[in-house]
């Protein structure tokens, strides 16, 4: 589950940065180049890759997934945590006020202590999910290039006019077999991150 919300992410990622590359007029002419092609009979040189199908077995997102569920997890662990603190702190600081155990000056006091601590882990809560926010964010651009600058390189051999990311459930409702390049492609980036990450793990 938690891979399949990763390449969801992913997926969103490949589309905001390829429309953002991407301007109008150049989606337009490519559109207009494949239907002229389609009409002179011209078979198009597209391949295509199940982004979704990638991102679950690339072994760098795996890990990255890892890392930062371990990071979410433990944000979790740490708010629950002062919340529970909160909790108790209230529950007891009730009871003293409901016996009368104490001033009423010192009761308000403590309802302003209170409040200053609920207030400070709202804060936190707020500033822990930035951060996950920005991290997955950063996960996710990782992903996007390493893959990118792959298919740059691959793209110099094999010269595709065109190489589209598509879905289980995505527009490509049929398409020849040989026009999926996905575990070819996989295959590299998983052979390139392993060499990479053993290199890093010698240093």
């Amino acid at each position: 589950m938690k891979k399949i919300v990763v390449a969801a992410a992913v997926l969103l990622a490949f589309t905001a940065c390829r429309n953002g590359e991407t301007k109008v007029d150049e989606t337009a002419g490519a559109e207009s180049a494949a239907v002229e092609a389609a009409v002179k009979g011209a078979v198009p040189n597209v391949a295509y890759i199940q982004i979704d199908s990638l991102m679950m077995d690339y072994l760098l997102a795996q890990d990255l997934s890892n890392a930062f569920q371990a990071k979410a997890n433990k944000a979790e662990r740490e708010l629950n945590a002062k919340s529970q603190r909160l909790e108790k702190d209230m529950m007891e600081a009730q009871e003293k006020i409901q016996k009368g155990l104490v001033t009423r000056a010192t009761a308000e006091e403590m309802q302003q202590k209170l409040m200053q601590q609920q207030q400070q882990l709202l804060e936190t809560r707020d500033r822990m999910m930035g951060e996950l926010a920005e991290e997955e964010q950063v996960m996710n651009n990782r992903i996007y290039y390493a893959v990118m600058d792959y298919l740059k390189e691959y793209n110099a051999d094999y010269k595709y006019s065109m190489i589209i990311s598509t879905t289980v459930s995505g527009p490509i409702l049929h398409a020849a077999p040989e026009m999926d390049i996905t575990r070819e492609v996989l295959t590299a980036l998983n052979e390139r991150y392993a060499a990479e990450k053993a290199g890093a793990e010698k240093k």
